[in-house]
C-alpha cells in the first residue's frame, strides 16, 4: 500500500505532457522568430540570438516572470534594425512565432507544471493563437496594400481597415468567450 502511494505521488509530481510542450514552445518559438528575421534580412546578429535563447529559457523555467516582455522587445528591435522591407511576407511568420510564444507563455502561467491540461483548455488556447495569427495576416495585408498603392486616400483606407480588424477582434473576444463560457 505504501508503494502505491509513493507511485501516485511520483506521477502527480511529474510534469504533464502539455506543460512540457508549452515550455518547449516558449523556448523554440522566439528562436524561430530570430531565424525568420535572419532569413528576411539575410544576416543574423549572433549576440541577439544568444540573449533571446537565454531569456526564453528563463521564461520556460519561470513563466510568471517578466522576461517575456524582454524577449518580444529584443526580437522587435532586431527586426526593425535589420529588416528594411516592412511589407515582406516574412513578417507574418515572425508574428506567428511571437504569437505562439505569447500564447504558450501566457498558458504556462495559468497552472503549475504538474497540472493536467484538458482538451477544452488546449482548444481554447489554440483558438486564441489562431485568431491572433489571422489578425496579424490581415494587418500585414492591409499594410502591404497601403504600401503598394501610395495614393492620398490610402491612409484613410489603412485606418478604416485597421479599425475594422480591431473591432472584429474585440467582437470575437467579447462574444466568442462569453457565449461559450458564461461563468467567466
Amino acid at each position: 500500500m505504501t508503494n502505491k502511494t509513493s507511485e501516485q505521488t511520483t506521477l502527480r509530481d511529474q510534469p504533464d505532457i502539455s506543460a512540457v510542450v508549452l515550455r518547449s514552445l516558449i523556448v523554440l518559438s522566439p528562436l524561430a522568430a530570430v531565424g525568420i528575421t535572419w532569413l528576411a534580412a539575410n544576416r543574423v546578429l549572433p549576440g541577439v540570438a544568444m540573449v533571446v535563447m537565454l531569456l526564453s529559457g528563463a521564461c520556460a523555467i519561470r513563466p510568471d516572470s517578466h522576461f517575456g516582455v524582454l524577449v518580444v522587445a529584443i526580437i522587435t528591435i532586431q527586426w526593425l534594425a535589420i529588416v528594411h522591407n516592412h511589407t515582406t511576407p516574412w513578417s507574418i511568420a515572425v508574428a506567428a512565432a511571437l504569437t505562439i510564444f505569447h500564447a504558450a507563455h501566457a498558458a504556462a502561467t495559468v497552472a503549475p507544471i504538474t497540472a493536467a491540461w484538458t482538451p477544452a483548455m488546449r482548444h481554447r488556447w489554440a483558438r486564441r493563437a489562431v485568431a491572433l495569427v489571422l489578425a496579424s495576416a490581415a494587418t500585414w495585408t492591409i499594410v502591404a496594400f497601403a504600401q503598394a498603392h501610395r495614393a492620398p486616400i490610402t491612409g484613410t483606407i489603412l485606418l478604416t481597415a485597421s479599425l475594422l480588424v480591431l473591432a472584429a477582434g474585440a467582437f470575437w473576444a467579447r462574444n466568442g468567450n462569453t457565449r461559450r463560457h458564461p461563468s467567466e
